[in-house]
């Protein structure tokens, strides 16, 4: 049996001292913390990083819904299984989309609760890029000088995701898919078996950024949210998600809307446990599109170091 450590977040002493009980019977599990309200979860999340968190649907403060976006934002390694009365299909949905991995009925916890657990992935604390290891600002723009230089840094950072059960989505331009594919099994990776599990997707331009000839920021937006809720629902742990920007360079309608589209793609990573990479070739791009860049992403991969950007200027929401 694995390890684990559970923060249990309830607003009623009795069901987490039977939770506990319960749990405490499985002589590798720890119970590292309780909580009595949405806002006290939170804190003990970001202060205990548990493996897992159970997290009651109706709590003071804050609900679970509420709750979970945040603890997955302070805690992004932390699973969390959502405790409820009541459950129904479309709630379930709701559960997975704000980034917990299921819910358990309160009434059969006796039953499932443990078996459940045991389900779970291993703890992703340890996601590495680079040289560096990601925190909580998961939004990045990554420089490269050259494909080889990209390569070397994406490559491991690729593979040691779907080493993890985790799910890989890139947007490559159409015409590079062989050298594309080419090159992720130069890493190691079954590029066919990858994609027949639907843990490796490559979706090229046509069918992600420029469909219709054009690029449609809200569209493209939209595509993003539904790809992370879908991988979600899927089962996985996490995304990694890369996006390989030249399309941008193409002379198409909508392409001018690329800052405020990374601008608004904030808004939708926080949500998800997922890591969005946006790769940029500094020798393509005008220096004024790698500046604005920069300011819109919480932080930037430059000679293969992640640091927190210094410069990231956070924007409102767009309108349509």
């Amino acid at each position: 049996m694995t390890a684990r450590r559970i923060l249990i977040a309830d607003d009623h002493a009795a069901v987490r001292r039977g939770i506990r009980a319960l749990l405490e019977w499985h002589g590798e599990w720890t119970v590292c913390g309780e909580a009595s309200d949405g806002n006290e979860a939170i804190e003990q999340a970001r202060r205990f990083r548990p493996d897992v968190v159970l997290l009651d649907m109706t709590m003071p403060n804050l609900n679970g819904l509420q709750a979970v976006r945040e603890i997955k934002r302070v805690a992004p390694a932390a699973q969390v299984l959502m405790l409820t009365m009541h459950a129904s299909d479309q709630l379930a949905q709701e559960v997975r989309r704000a980034g917990a991995a299921g819910v358990i009925f309160k009434s059969q916890a006796d039953e499932s609760l443990i078996a459940a657990i045991e389900s779970l992935p291993l703890a992703m604390s340890a996601i590495h890029l680079g040289s560096s290891v990601v925190d909580d600002r998961r939004h990045i723009a990554a420089f490269f000088a050259s494909d080889g230089e990209r390569d070397r840094v994406l490559s491991p950072f690729i593979a040691e995701g779907l080493t993890k059960g985790e799910k890989a989505l890139h947007i490559i331009d159409p015409g590079e898919r062989e050298l594309h594919v080419h090159r992720l099994i130069e890493a190691g990776i079954d590029v066919d078996r990858a994609e027949a599990e639907r843990r490796l997707e490559l979706l090229p331009w046509e069918k992600s950024t420029l469909r219709n000839g054009e690029f449609n920021r809200r569209a493209m937006l939209a595509l993003i949210e539904q790809l992370f809720s879908d991988a979600s629902a899927e089962g996985f742990p996490r995304m990694r998600f890369i996006g390989h920007m030249e399309w941008a360079l193409q002379d198409l309608p909508g392409v001018n809307d690329l800052i405020a589209f990374e601008s608004e793609v904030n808004h939708i990573v926080p949500n998800y446990p997922n890591v969005a990479v946006c790769a940029y070739d500094v020798t393509k791009f005008r220096g004024d599109v790698i500046v604005d860049a920069i300011r819109v992403h919480p932080a930037i991969l430059i000679g293969g170091a992640l640091h927190d950007n210094p410069f990231y200027a956070p924007r409102q929401r767009q309108p349509a």
